[in-house]
């Protein structure tokens, strides 16, 4: 999958090269699709470094759009309100 200029750039700033980049990489693999019903992107959750990490993608989901650390209570706290709910195709 493609990372974005921007994505790219976030992943930097995080200190995550090399090796990691690779690892980052792999876990982006395993994430769980949802549908942000108020945005209308795509979302990929993962788990990294024993931490969620949100991963927004391009309306094809073959780019990562940006990317960040989170925490369970924010991915529960979606899910729970109907913002983020699994894809239907």
């Amino acid at each position: 999958m493609q990372l974005s200029r921007h994505a790219a750039e976030k992943l930097e700033t995080y200190g995550i090269d090399g090796a990691r980049l690779e690892s980052w990489r792999a876990a982006l693999e395993r994430g769980d699709p949802f549908l942000d019903v108020v945005t209308g992107s795509l979302v990929l959750v993962m788990h990294w470094e024993e931490r969620p990490w949100i991963v927004n993608l391009s309306k094809d989901g073959d780019r990562v759009v940006t990317t960040y650390p989170s925490d369970e209570r924010t991915v529960t706290n979606r899910r729970g309100a109907g913002r983020w709910i699994y894809p239907t195709n």
